[in-house]
């Protein structure tokens, strides 16, 4: 194949293919670099306007949240609408028309408040507004999510369930070491620790509210005292676990015990008189924020004694720890005491009242009443206990009463009752749900 050639002035040859080529090369970097310059400029173009036309739009809202609290107009229920005219903020001077105009025309439009939930959503639909006008565009379909557009409106639909507000039967009364120390915040009272202490309710029933309900118990114990007729011989006036010199004999009947020593992990001196006793001793601490804090510097004790919520040391091992208390009597020569047995009055026919010969009757059983009174306060000693008992606020709803959902203007017609009051109603529960549409 013989290629078309040329020469130039100086009588070279010229290839006419690989100079078109070249040729249009450069015209395609040209015709790109126009196109690049000519979308950049509509693009730059177009988010500029869409940055004006959102600003209108939120100009627009701000306002119209404004009126509507300012007037008292808000939607108060979830679902629930209003609606306003662009010309009706205007009159009320919450925005200009400069604040709404694009290419010297002043917009109109249609503005509609929603209470999505909790939050309220501003559908601003404006006209006559050039590039930025949104009412001529069509409406598309419903969506369950929100979308992010300009123009959203939301619209809320509605079923119901019947609902029935029922009790439980009150439990038992419980005492302080089975009730949370704190309140709970939900039901604002001191639960039970153990969850089923509260009363059983069906595993679709709703909790309304846990009751609680307090009661004081009381139960006593007399204080007693021994009495004798004479002095009886010579006696000690105090009480030895060892014979005194110079006295002959202990009145047995005279025991009484010292208070316990505290417990140590040192093994006390063996006595024929003392009473030992052992338990085991453990470290205990608080938590200060991430910081323990350890009882007694982390000494070992049988138990931890504080406000605070002391617990175990499990990587602290255990000790056995001991603790005593002693025998101890009256001591006398000669002859001994005619002493009565320990009573809470003096018996007939005793003269003497052996004050350091006192102890303590049982405590009685706890009854609903207190036994202190006049007569008896000088040696009865009462605790009053609080007691504390629940019963359990609930309610059943029944299944969805329509077959489907509806708009609110058909639920009020078919409750004959607005929306306000079919929300407050403690016969229903409403089920709202949402969906959304935008302007194309």
């Amino acid at each position: 194949m013989i290629r078309d050639a040329y020469v130039d002035h100086t009588g070279n040859s010229v290839d006419t293919v690989e100079k078109d080529k070249k040729w249009l090369k450069r015209n395609l970097i040209i015709l790109g670099s126009i196109l690049f310059v000519v979308l950049t400029f509509f693009i730059t173009r177009g988010i500029i306007r869409s940055q004006y036309c959102n600003k209108i739009v939120k100009k627009v809202a701000d306002a119209s949240i404004k009126y509507a609290e300012t007037n008292k107009t808000m939607p108060v229920s979830a679902g629930d609408s209003i609606n306003l005219d662009l010309n009706t903020l205007l009159e009320n001077n919450l925005i200009t028309e400069k604040d709404v105009t694009v290419n010297k025309k002043v917009a109109n439009g249609k503005i509609k408040i929603t209470l999505y939930k909790k939050d309220p959503i501003v559908t601003v639909d404006l006209g006559n507004c050039e590039y930025c006008t949104t009412s001529s565009k069509e409406w598309s379909k419903e969506v369950t999510k929100k979308p992010k557009k300009r123009v959203v409106d939301v619209i809320a639909y509605y079923n119901y369930r019947n609902k029935t507000d029922n009790y439980t039967d009150w439990t038992s009364y419980y005492t302080e070491d089975l009730i949370q120390k704190d309140i709970d915040k939900k039901y604002n009272v001191r639960l039970p620790i153990r969850d089923n202490q509260l009363p059983m309710i069906a595993n679709d029933a709703k909790i309304i509210n846990i009751e609680q309900e307090t009661r004081e118990y009381y139960h006593y114990r007399d204080k007693l005292w021994m009495y004798y007729k004479d002095r009886g011989g010579i006696y000690t006036d105090y009480f030895s676990s060892e014979q005194p010199a110079g006295y002959a004999k202990a009145d047995t009947r005279t025991l009484k015990y010292t208070e316990w020593s505290a417990f140590s992990t040192n093994y006390p001196e063996k006595k024929d008189y003392r009473m030992i006793e052992n338990r085991i001793g453990y470290k205990w601490f608080y938590k200060k924020g991430n910081k323990k804090i350890y009882y007694k510097n982390g000494e070992y004790a049988v138990e931890a004694i504080g406000n605070e919520a002391y617990e175990k040391d499990s990587k602290g091992g255990s000790t056995t720890m001991y603790r005593y208390r002693d025998k101890q009597w009256r001591w006398y020569n000669g002859t001994v005491r005619v002493y009565s047995g320990a009573v809470v009055s003096m018996p007939k026919g005793y003269s003497y009242k052996d004050e350091d010969l006192s102890s303590y009757s049982k405590w009685s059983a706890y009854t609903t009443t207190s036994s202190l009174n006049e007569s008896n306060m000088s040696y009865r000693e009462e605790e009053v206990q609080t007691r504390y008992r629940y019963r359990t606020h609930y309610s059943l709803v029944s299944l969805p009463v329509l077959d489907k959902k509806i708009n609110k203007e058909t639920l009020e017609t078919k409750l004959q009752q607005n929306i306000d009051d079919i929300l407050k109603r403690q016969d229903i529960e409403v089920e709202i749900t949402y969906a959304f549409k935008y302007k194309k």
